[in-house]
C-alpha cells in the first residue's frame, strides 16, 4: 500500500497545491491529512474545498478543536492573540471540520499528536520522552502523526513514533517549501520518506489580500503570513512578547493595544513593523 501523508497545512492554499500536483505524479493508493488543516493562515474555506476534491481523508487536529469551540460559544476566545481563531470560524462551519480523530490501519495508527490527545507535545522530546515511557496503545506499535512542525521520531520497545511535520509551516525549514511524506507498507514493513517541494511566496502574501485577513487583524496576519513564506517560528515568541507586556501593565488580556505595543518592540526578520510589510507588500 502506497499512502501520501500531509499534515498540519494550516490553511496555506498555496502550499497544499504545490504539493497536491506532485502526489498526484506518485499515484497513491490514498491521501491522509493528518489535522490542522485550518487556522493560522488565509484560505480555510478554499483548503478544506481543495483536500475534498482529491479525495483526502482529514482528521481533526487541535486547531480544528480551537475553531469548533469558537462556533459553539466557548468562552477563552475574546484575546487579540486569538484574532486567527475567530477569522477562521467565520469562513467554515462546524460541519466543514467535523473529521474522525484517527485512522488505523492494521498495527499502524494516524492521528495528529497522539490517540486521544490532540495537543501532546510530540515536537518536546525533553517533554514528551518521560510520558510516552508512561503510556501503552495495544492495538498499535506504529504511530504516524503531525502536530509538531518538524519531523520527529521516536523508538521503543514494541512502539514507534513518526511525527512527520508541517506541510504549510514548518518552525525550522527552508523558506518558500512545502513538504509531506510518502508511505509505503505491506502490513510487516514501513518506510516513510519526507519530499520537499517548492512554491511561490507570492502568491502565499496575495491570498493575505485575498482573503481579507489583513484588514481582520493586519498584526496577526503579518506573523502567520512570514511563518508561512520563512518557514520558521514567529507566532510562539510574538504571543510570548504580548504576554510579559499585558502582565507589565496589569492587563490580564491582550487586547488591540498590546498587540500595537509588542509589534514596535518584536525582532521583525525584515526589520519592517506591520504597517511597513503591508505597505511594501500590498498588490500592484
Amino acid at each position: 500500500m502506497k499512502i501520501a501523508l500531509i499534515a498540519d497545512v494550516h490553511a496555506n492554499l498555496i502550499a497544499l497545491e504545490a504539493i497536491l500536483e506532485v502526489i498526484r505524479e506518485e499515484k497513491p493508493d490514498e491521501i491522509i491529512s493528518l489535522g490542522d488543516q485550518v487556522n493560522l493562515g488565509p484560505c480555510p474555506k478554499e483548503t478544506l474545498q481543495l483536500l475534498k476534491e482529491h479525495g483526502v481523508r482529514c482528521l481533526i487536529g487541535n486547531h480544528e478543536r480551537y475553531v469548533l469551540e469558537v462556533l459553539a460559544g466557548k468562552p477563552g476566545y475574546e484575546d487579540a492573540n486569538f484574532d486567527l481563531v475567530r477569522f477562521t470560524a467565520q469562513k467554515v462551519t462546524a460541519e466543514d471540520i467535523a473529521f474522525p480523530e484517527l485512522i488505523q490501519i492494521g498495527r499502524i495508527c494516524f492521528c495528529h499528536a497522539l490517540p486521544g490527545n490532540d495537543h501532546f507535545p510530540i515536537y518536546n522530546p525533553s517533554v514528551a520522552l518521560p510520558q510516552l515511557r508512561t503510556f501503552s496503545f495495544p492495538e498499535t506499535d506504529h504511530i504516524i502523526c503531525g502536530h509538531g512542525h518538524n519531523p520527529t521520531h521516536y523508538r521503543f520497545p514494541g512502539l514507534t513514533i513518526d511525527s512527520i511535520g508541517s506541510s504549510g509551516c514548518m518552525d525550522e525549514g527552508a523558506a518558500s517549501t512545502a513538504m509531506f511524506t510518502m508511505m509505503i507498507t505491506d502490513g510487516e514493513e514501513t518506510v516513510l520518506y519526507p519530499r520537499f517541494v517548492p512554491y511561490d511566496s507570492g502568491k502565499v502574501i496575495e491570498s493575505y489580500w485575498q482573503s481579507s485577513l489583513v484588514e481582520f487583524s493586519p498584526i496577526m496576519a503579518h506573523l502567520s503570513c512570514l511563518q508561512m513564506i520563512t518557514n520558521q517560528s514567529y507566532l510562539v515568541p510574538f504571543t510570548k512578547l504580548a504576554r510579559s507586556i499585558a502582565a507589565e501593565n496589569g492587563k490580564k488580556a491582550i487586547d488591540a493595544s498590546v498587540l500595537m505595543a509588542a509589534d514596535a518592540c518584536f525582532p521583525w526578520p525584515d526589520g519592517l513593523r506591520t504597517e511597513a510589510y503591508w505597505a511594501k507588500n500590498r498588490p500592484k
